[in-house]
C-alpha cells in the first residue's frame, strides 16, 4: 500500500484550471468522535475506537476496492518525512506514534488519522477546482458518517480540537505563485480590509508571511457562521482580486522592464542548468523564476507541470529515495539537488 501512494501520489502538480498562477486547491474537513477525547488527550490504549472506525471504512465503505492504510507506527523517519513532503501527511503526523493515513489509491482523497482532529478529509486538485474538491470531500465526508457518529453541536456545529475550525470544520486553500507581486512588495495589499477577517494570504513556511519561491497559501480564516458554499465562494472572490493583481502586474512588467524580467529569468535559467550546489531556497527561488519565464513564453518548450514537480522533487527526503543514499550533511544534499537539477534541465529542448 505504501509503495502505491507514494506512485499515485503527486498529480496535483499537473496543470489546471488557472494554473499559471494557481497550482493546487486543497479542501479539508475536521471531524471527530463523540465521548473520545480528541488525539491531543489521547493515550496509545485509547485509539482502539478511532482506529476500528477507518478500518471498518476502508473495509466495507463504497470505496472498499480503492483505499488502503498506512500506519504511521510502521513507518521509518525518512519515508515519513517523504510522506509529509509530499503532503499525503502533515508535520504533526511525521513526529507522531498515533496517527495513520487512509489514502485513496486513484488519488481522489485521503482521511488523516489522529492528526489534530480524529478524522481530517483532505482533496487536493490541481489549479483552481475548490468546487470539486469539495463535493469530493462532502460524499467521503457523507461515507465516513455511516461508521461514525460525529461529534456535533447544534450551537457550534462540528465540534474540532482548534476553535478556528469549529462550525463547519472546512478549511479550504489555494496554493499560489505571487513573483511579481512579491519582487512589488505588493502581496499585503492584495486582501481587500473588507475581508481580513474572513480571509488570510500567508507565506508557506510556518504561520507567517515568509515564503518560498513567491507562493503563498490563501485560505478561509473561519468556519463557524457561513456555510461551506458561501466560505468557498469568499475565497473565490478575493482570488478573482489576486489573480487580477498579479496578472496586471506581469503585464506591466512586460511592457516596461521586459529586458530586467528576461535578464532574472535566463540567469535563473542558468544557475539550474550549471551549479554544482544548491540549496533549497535557492533552488526554489531559481524556479521560481524559470516557472515565471515559462508563462510568459520567455523560455518555450518546457511545461509548467516540469517545475511544479522540481519544486516536489528537489526536498531532502525525496532526493534520498531518488538516490538511494541517506545524506550525512546538508552540503551533501545540495550536491545532489543540484546534479538532480541539472539532469532534469538539461533534458529539455529549450528555445
Amino acid at each position: 500500500m505504501f509503495e502505491e501512494v507514494l506512485q499515485q501520489s503527486g498529480f496535483w502538480t499537473s496543470v489546471g484550471p488557472f494554473s499559471h498562477i494557481v497550482l493546487s486547491s486543497r479542501v479539508r474537513l475536521a471531524r471527530n468522535m463523540v465521548s473520545v477525547p480528541f488525539p491531543g488527550r489521547l493515550h496509545a490504549d485509547e485509539l482502539y475506537p478511532v482506529n476500528s472506525v477507518i478500518e471498518h471504512f476502508a473495509r466495507d465503505s463504497e470505496y472498499r476496492d480503492r483505499v488502503g492504510i498506512i500506519d504511521l507506527k510502521g513507518v521509518d523517519a525518512n519515508e515519513r518525512r517523504f510522506l509529509r513532503e509530499r503532503n499525503i501527511i502533515t508535520y504533526e503526523m511525521e513526529v507522531s506514534e498515533n496517527s495513520m493515513v487512509a489514502a485513496d489509491t486513484r488519488d481522489d482523497f485521503s482521511i488523516l488519522v489522529n492528526e489534530e482532529d480524529h478524522f481530517r478529509i483532505q482533496v487536493i486538485r490541481p489549479g483552481l477546482q475548490l468546487m470539486d474538491a469539495y463535493k469530493t470531500a462532502d460524499r467521503v465526508d457523507t461515507e465516513l458518517n455511516r461508521f461514525v457518529n460525529y461529534a456535533f453541536s447544534e450551537e457550534l456545529g462540528f465540534l474540532t480540537a482548534c476553535t478556528s475550525n469549529l462550525g463547519t470544520g472546512l478549511r479550504v486553500s489555494l496554493l499560489l505563485h505571487l513573483p511579481i507581486s512579491t519582487m512589488k512588495n505588493r502581496v499585503n495589499e492584495l486582501i481587500p480590509a473588507e475581508k481580513n477577517n474572513a480571509v488570510e494570504l500567508r507565506g508557506t513556511i510556518g504561520q507567517s508571511s515568509r515564503t518560498l519561491g513567491s507562493l503563498y497559501l490563501l485560505s478561509n480564516r473561519i468556519s463557524l457562521g457561513p456555510s461551506e458554499v458561501d466560505i468557498i465562494e469568499t475565497v473565490d472572490e478575493v482570488l478573482g482580486r489576486v489573480l487580477e493583481a498579479e496578472d496586471m502586474g506581469r503585464d506591466e512588467y512586460m511592457s516596461g522592464s521586459r529586458s530586467e524580467l528576461e535578464d532574472k529569468v535566463w540567469r535563473s535559467y542558468g544557475a539550474l542548468s550549471f551549479a554544482r550546489r544548491l540549496s533549497y531556497i535557492e533552488a526554489m527561488e531559481h524556479l521560481s523564476n524559470v516557472r515565471l519565464g515559462i508563462i510568459l513564453a520567455i523560455i518555450r518548450n518546457i511545461e509548467v507541470k516540469a517545475v511544479n514537480d522540481l519544486m516536489v522533487n528537489i526536498q531532502w527526503a525525496h532526493l534520498q529515495r531518488y538516490y538511494d543514499q541517506f545524506f550525512k550533511s546538508t552540503g551533501e544534499c545540495d550536491e545532489y539537488r543540484a546534479e538532480y537539477i541539472r539532469k532534469t534541465v538539461q533534458s529539455f529542448e529549450v528555445k
